[in-house]
């Protein structure tokens, strides 16, 4: 049986061993690739495979030179597969999963295309009506012949941070806070495990399977993504940087205002305030003040972005009851008299005659 355990709740800066990037770092030299300067390029001591196993580095540093490996050994898989994934793989997944409605809708078009990239059955989801559980069997995966276990494990569970990263690119508000718990296959908690300590959720060791739980009124909960949120590999990228060093997908970068992390939130689906407060990494309490510190309310800005939304669907000819749904109403009638409350007028009026009006003309 799987031997659970409970990870921190509150973010800390995480840092992994050099041994965990000593085989990419030798993958790359064997590629021909000038190690030394790749690490110079990045910010990072030019010695750093030369320093020993158990000296760190940080988390956040160890993608940043994954990422730049990926690139130069033009596969994305980093030579972990014998199965070479061509740059740009990841961008024709996201590509494919524009269309999703929801958190499970995505997941499945994930593994779909994972499956078709990789050659073989290894991804899929799983609905017990508990969870939504995306399942990673990787017993007959094409490993490269020479690397051992624990570096497959450390591997295998950092495609699991990207995939939660993928998800909370597609769906931040579904996916942050979303994920309930963890099976991995490593039979323990190793000595060295600071890389675990990304996920806020039990872990259970032992599995056949690596398993990501995702509370299932969230997956099925409808994704409104922003127009502009960018589905590459870059952003996926960005957002692994983003919760590895924050804790969140949200967090506000430097001098950005929390009023404008929560539109984008809201923006991404999000309609309580304690769902964005927990998306974001704080306490409610903490949320209201630091927004009454820049003259803000949760409940005008979730005014206004919900506003916004429901013009923008109204004018592309979405019914009433179809919009009032995508908004997160309980019913048609309650979105009514909120709607007619913010514009003066109800929706059906401005959809038949306002949304004309109001629109730029040629």
């Amino acid at each position: 049986m799987a031997k659970s355990e409970m990870t921190q709740e509150t973010h800390r800066p995480i840092d992994v061993q050099l041994s965990r990037l000593k085989p990419m770092l030798a993958q790359a030299a064997s590629a021909g690739l000038d190690v030394s300067r790749l690490l110079s390029e990045l910010g990072l001591p030019a010695d750093v495979a030369a320093r020993p196993d158990d000296a760190t580095l940080s988390f956040a540093d160890y993608y940043r030179v994954q990422n730049r490996l990926t690139l130069e050994l033009s596969d994305e898989t980093c030579q972990l597969s014998e199965r070479q994934l061509l740059p740009g793989s990841t961008d024709y997944v996201l590509q494919h999963v524009g269309k999703a409605s929801n958190l499970k809708a995505a997941m499945e078009e994930i593994a779909r295309s994972y499956n078709l990239l990789h050659g073989g059955l290894f991804n899929r989801v799983e609905d017990d009506g508990i969870t939504v559980d995306y399942v990673i069997d990787d017993v007959n995966f094409p490993y490269a012949m020479q690397f051992g276990d624990d570096h497959i494990y450390f591997a295998a569970e950092s495609v699991l941070i990207f995939l939660y990263c993928m998800l909370a690119t597609i769906a931040p508000a579904q996916a942050s806070g979303g994920v309930v718990g963890l099976e991995l296959r490593r039979p323990s908690r190793p000595d060295r495990s600071e890389h675990l300590e990304f996920w806020r959720a039990p872990l259970s060791f032992g599995s056949d399977v690596y398993r990501v739980k995702f509370d299932r009124t969230r997956a099925l909960k409808r994704t409104d993504a922003p127009r502009t949120a960018p589905r590459t590999s870059a952003a996926v990228f960005r957002t692994i940087l983003a919760t590895i060093e924050t804790g969140s997908p949200f967090a506000s970068g430097a001098g950005e205002p929390v009023a404008f992390v929560v539109r984008r939130a809201l923006d991404s689906g999000a309609t309580e305030q304690s769902d964005v407060a927990e998306a974001i990494g704080v306490s409610v309490a903490t949320l209201r003040r630091r927004l009454q510190a820049e003259g803000e309310s949760f409940r005008s800005l979730r005014r206004d972005v919900l506003n916004a939304k429901a013009k923008r669907l109204l004018e592309a000819g979405e019914s009433v009851t179809e919009t009032a749904s995508r908004l997160g109403f309980a019913e048609f009638r309650s979105f009514n008299r909120a709607f007619k409350e913010w514009n003066g007028l109800t929706p059906k009026a401005y959809a038949t005659s306002g949304a004309a009006s109001q629109r730029p003309q040629d």
